[in-house]
């Protein structure tokens, strides 16, 4: 009896040791929880070829303990590509999942500025070779640790897209070693993410017009954005829009195939730019006044716009692109002191309304080339092979003509019509629309302000800058006609007008000569500005199509940088060059302040070149601009150049 006794207590104490056991391996359990992650969390990553990712510590916040910045690092292999929080007409947007991870509150993926790519028409945004995504974490408890996993959820895409996950273990992160590189890199990315800016970005109107929408915002921040990302409250992403800055105005135009289409509410601007970027919304933009600020006429800006416009036209007759005509109008104003009253009249008439409706014709075809969705610029044509072939039989026609060589070939019929002999009326017609397609290569001061203006604007503004500054060019002419005793003044024809003639045919001669040239060169396969024909280290041959933002990132060096963009068929730009920038002087002012001087020649078409002057606000050249760390965005020089300009300029950049 004893032993059975004792045998059922052994069997209690049994049963006791085995549950004090199994309570204790529950808690046991229930701790290591909060430090191990479960099985499935411990998955080893997949290892992709293409693409590979860090978690990277940057710091505690000193103010509050519980926020923590980290940041994701992305490496991708070259034509890989990681996408933005928008991606645009493909792909998904890279997630974090803090599921499986403790002691956190909230986990922020912020998304640096991204970049537009374009394939085959189908525009999708994001970032090539290497990015870092900020993240910004808020702890529950501040006293405690992080720990668990953290998943990253993402789609990597280059002839194909491949979805990724890679989990990060929180527990291998050391909160207590703070990296002062890797914080700057992580800095670095943040800085690039674009921030609020609403009261400095205030939307002033909006209008529809000609399948466009038209927006101005009052641009307090005075910012220069290299792209404007637009979407509507669906996600979707309008077409990249034109845009320019006047002053504090930033205007946008953006092409709508049909506006029922489009939803116009909720939208949201992200304005990217080389420095800090901004984002500003609109939450109905049906609301919102239709009558632009700049499409108002009794407006002061109206009106300051159609006399800088009148005033630049009347420059354009001294710039150095109408010199080689300028000699068909003292020809004609010499013959012109021997006529009647009524001829002399008829003819001033003639030539005036050859330069009206050359300016209309080019409004007319800027007001084209703009419906067609493209970029329009002052002086392209000249770019165009026709045009040019054009412009060489104009010229060697009026240079022969003024040698009396067609005296000798031409019926006499013709001869009447064309000569200005008699009442040539045609033939100061003629000379009207040579005189101004001459002029076109060049933006004189005053010029380009209007121009801008113009090329940014609706077809009424096209128009009117344009015709105005007809009319500038116009007033010599139309001061003769006014006050014909001014005429009076110009010595009576004589054997010196012989001499004259046939000094100014030669000079119409060497125009033929010059034209030939840039036909030449626009046909040739070579580009003069490349890179092995400059032995000058502090002279780049800039490839803007392969980097737009070079003159930034050079800046961000510590550099100062000078552009000069140029072409063989802008006379403004060689006297430019002759006189002034290839100087000893300059280029001894140049290499004393170590001066950077980007060179782009814009001769043959050139998208990316043309890109940059509208980001400019530009439509012409000569354009000349100064960078360096104190000016950032750039200053950019007037249309004429002189050594003293250069030496303010630089001043103002040390």
């Amino acid at each position: 009896m004893y032993n059975n006794v004792v045998s059922l207590k052994y069997h209690k104490i049994a049963l006791i040791c085995f549950c004090l056991f199994f309570v204790n391996f529950l808690n046991i359990n229930k701790c290591f929880s909060n430090i191990l992650p479960s099985s499935n969390t411990l998955e080893i990553n997949e290892n992709y070829n293409f693409v590979n990712f860090e978690l990277l510590f940057g710091k505690k916040s000193e103010s509050n303990p519980s926020e923590i910045l980290l940041g994701l690092k992305v490496n991708l292999l070259p034509k890989w590509k990681i996408y933005w929080r928008n991606p645009g007409d493909a792909g998904l947007p890279p997630e974090i999942n803090f599921n499986n991870a403790n002691n956190i509150k909230s986990a922020k993926l912020l998304y640096p500025n991204p970049k537009r790519f374009d394939f085959f028409g189908i525009e999708t945004f994001g970032y090539e070779k290497k990015v870092i995504f900020p993240l910004e974490i808020i702890l529950e408890q501040q006293e405690q640790v992080m720990s668990g996993v953290l998943e990253l959820n993402a789609q990597v895409c280059s002839d194909i897209c491949v979805p990724v996950t890679h989990k990060f273990n929180l527990n291998e992160l050391n909160l207590d070693n703070e990296s002062k590189i890797q914080l700057r890199e992580i800095i670095k990315y943040k800085n690039q993410v674009p921030r609020l800016a609403e009261q400095n970005l205030k939307l002033i109107s909006s209008n529809f017009e000609e399948n466009k929408l038209k927006i101005t915002f009052e641009n307090n921040l005075n910012i220069k954005p290299y792209d404007i990302i637009i979407e509507d409250s669906k996600g979707h992403i309008y077409s990249k829009p034109y845009y320019s800055s006047k002053e504090n105005l930033l205007n946008l135009s953006i092409n709508l195939t049909n506006k029922n289409k489009y939803n116009f509410t909720g939208l949201k601007f992200t304005f990217l730019t080389d420095n800090y970027s901004y984002q500003a919304s609109i939450r109905n933009l049906t609301t919102l006044k239709t009558n632009n600020v700049l499409n108002n006429i009794d407006n002061p800006l109206g009106f300051q716009i159609l006399l800088i416009a009148f005033i630049g036209g009347l420059i354009l007759n001294f710039m150095p692109c109408v010199l080689p005509v300028l000699s068909l109008k003292m020809i004609q104003l010499v013959s012109l002191s021997s006529k009647s009253r009524t001829v002399y009249n008829k003819k001033l008439f003639f030539n005036i309304f050859g330069i009206l409706t050359t300016f209309f014709l080019l409004a007319t075809i800027t007001y084209f080339i703009k419906a067609s969705g493209n970029l329009v610029g002052w002086g392209i044509q000249f770019q165009n092979l026709y045009f040019l072939i054009f412009m060489i039989i104009l010229t060697s026609f009026f240079a022969l003509n003024l040698l009396g060589i067609f005296h000798y070939f031409l019926p006499a019929k013709l001869l009447s019509i064309l000569s200005y002999k008699g009442e040539g009326f045609f033939g100061d017609f003629l000379t009207g629309m040579f005189l101004t397609f001459l002029a076109t290569p060049c933006t004189a001061p005053l010029v380009g302000t209007a121009i801008g203006f113009a090329l940014s604007g609706s077809t009424i503004e096209i128009y009117s800058v344009l015709l105005i500054m007809g009319f500038g060019f116009s007033l010599p002419l139309i001061l003769f006609g006014l006050f014909p005793r001014m005429i009076s003044f110009i010595p009576k024809p004589g054997n010196w007008l012989i001499i004259f003639k046939k000094l100014m045919a030669l000079l119409l001669l060497i125009t033929s000569l010059w034209l030939i040239n840039v036909l030449v060169e626009l046909q040739s396969n070579t580009n003069k500005f490349s890179e092995t024909n400059t032995s000058d280290k502090s002279i780049i041959n800039w490839n803007i199509s392969d980097n737009i933002n070079l003159p930034n990132q050079l800046v961000k060096e510590g550099k100062t940088v000078f552009i000069d963009i140029t072409a063989d068929w802008c006379l403004t730009c060689k006297v430019n060059k002759l006189f002034v920038i290839d100087t000893k002087e300059v280029s001894e002012l140049f290499k004393k302040n170590n001066v950077i001087i980007l060179r782009l020649d814009w001769t043959k078409p050139n998208e990316k070149i043309k890109q940059f002057l509208v980001l400019k606000g530009r439509y012409g050249i000569p354009f000349n601009e100064i960078y360096s760390p104190l000016i950032p965005d750039g200053k950019i020089f007037p249309e004429l150049l002189t050594v003293n300009l250069i030496k303010e300029y630089l001043d103002t950049a040390k």
